[in-house]
């Protein structure tokens, strides 16, 4: 008999399907809420609007935190959580 292996998450999809409540995408108000709880982050309106604007992504008018763009937030050289590590 073959076992079947489930599909494995990584622990930052799994953090931002906590947060997403469409599981689709972070708004700015989930994405504080993480950085809050999870990382201990606390920055002021002007960054977080900086970081909205920098790596999100415009739906409508408003900017949003893809999957895509959530994972390049921990990349080494230029992302906003380059010193976080998960």
């Amino acid at each position: 008999m073959k076992k079947t292996r489930k599909k494995k998450t990584d622990k930052k999809e799994k953090l931002f399907n906590k947060y997403s409540k469409n599981k689709e995408f972070l708004t700015k108000s989930e994405i504080i809420k993480l950085m809050k709880n999870e990382f201990f982050l606390s920055y002021s309106k002007n960054v977080n609007t900086s970081l909205m604007n920098i790596w999100g992504t415009k739906n409508k008018n408003k900017y949003i935190i893809t999957m895509k763009d959530f994972k390049n937030l921990f990349t080494a050289e230029e992302g906003f959580f380059r010193n976080i590590k998960i």
